[in-house]
């Protein structure tokens, strides 16, 4: 295991990492794009095909994306907090790369939140995988980062 206690890369069951806009798919009841794929990750996860993570940071932002949507209730929010925490994808970050995460997001002109999981992702030599399309195109040049619209199955 890893600092950030990951066991290390099986080549049959490859690490993703995810960031808030793919967790959101999760948990929308709209008819938006990439909730398929979204879906099919999490099942992949769930049969042990693929592992994701996240830094801690990720329950914060869904947290907060799913009180302001007045059509689910506290329980249907705290439902989604369960699962999150249920799966098991949420990491801490060290020193390092918190550190790192300043200088992805001045180098790329984007936000703290969205370079940790970028810096996340490259300090465990694994994939992000967005939704963020704005996030994307100022990123899309390294090669640590996909969306999920992108993901082919391994």
């Amino acid at each position: 295991m890893n600092e950030y206690g990951v066991l290390p890369v099986v080549p049959e069951r490859p690490i993703y990492v995810i960031d808030a806009s793919v967790v959101l798919k999760w948990f929308t009841q709209l008819d938006e794009g990439d909730i398929d794929k979204a879906n099919l990750l999490r099942e992949k996860f769930r049969n042990r095909e693929v592992e994701l993570l996240a830094p801690e940071l990720l329950i914060y932002e869904v947290t907060n994306v799913l009180r302001y949507k007045l059509d689910l209730d506290i329980s249907d929010i705290n439902s989604a907090i369960e699962s999150i925490f249920e799966m098991r994808l949420l990491k801490s970050m060290s020193q390092g790369t918190m550190k790192k995460v300043v200088k992805i997001a001045r180098d790329a002109d984007v936000t703290v939140y969205d370079a940790t999981y970028l810096s996340f992702a490259e300090s465990i030599h694994s994939l992000l995988i967005t939704v963020d399309e704005r996030f994307y195109e100022k990123v899309h040049h390294r090669p640590d980062v996909i969306l999920l619209k992108d993901f082919a199955e391994p």
